[in-house]
């Protein structure tokens, strides 16, 4: 069975800037927290992945993956006509928003219709 997303980073049109919601199964509500700052990398120490949507409507999913060479990195994934793509983000000092819409940039073109 599928994990379910728990939490999801997305563009918030209203306020012009990005949020981070809590599901439970349902949305519980909107974090006080902003992406890129202190308490967001607390935050990604704690969970072991969240889904994103892109300002430009891209979007993917990171995982958390401990690798042999030790430490965690983050690693954006997107199902397109039945196959997995899959991005390396990086480690979690480098999950900012710019580097975020840069992977869901790149998973557009990767899966888009040209693709």
């Amino acid at each position: 069975m599928q994990q379910q997303i728990r939490y999801r980073v997305g563009w918030n049109e209203h306020k012009g800037s990005y949020e981070i919601r809590h599901f439970r199964p349902r949305v519980i509500g909107w974090l006080g927290m902003k992406p890129d700052s202190a308490d967001w990398f607390i935050l990604l120490k704690q969970i072991p992945s969240f889904a994103f949507q892109a300002r430009n409507g891209g979007h993917f999913t990171a995982h958390k993956e401990t690798r042999a060479r030790g430490g965690a990195y983050w690693i954006a994934y997107r199902h397109s006509g039945g196959l997995l793509v899959k991005t390396y983000i990086g480690s979690q000092a480098r999950i900012t928003i710019a580097r975020l819409e840069e992977i869901a940039d790149e998973m557009e073109r990767r899966t888009g219709p040209q693709a």
